[in-house]
């Protein structure tokens, strides 16, 4: 979709997640490698938890994003900063 849409902000809303394994962390490594780095991408993950917002650094290694703990207006503030 970013690729499509050419649109950079994005957020993840990870609140209803219940002990995740590292298989999604593992999809979105793969997806992160098949977008197109001309577009900049700033993203807000939005977590319950300590195991949960490790998992979204796993998933998304280097870049442009930041893990919000159930804080869902501040991680679109940031978005939209």
């Amino acid at each position: 979709m970013v690729n499509d849409m050419q649109r950079g902000r994005i957020l993840y809303d990870a609140l209803e997640l219940e002990l995740p394994t590292v298989d999604p962390a593992i999809v979105q490594q793969k997806l992160e490698s098949e977008l197109d780095k001309s577009i900049q991408l700033r993203r807000a993950i939005v977590v319950p938890n300590t195991r949960v917002a490790y998992l979204s650094r796993l998933a998304l290694g280097e870049g442009d994003y930041r893990v919000f703990y159930n804080d869902m207006s501040g991680a679109l503030r940031w978005l939209e900063e």
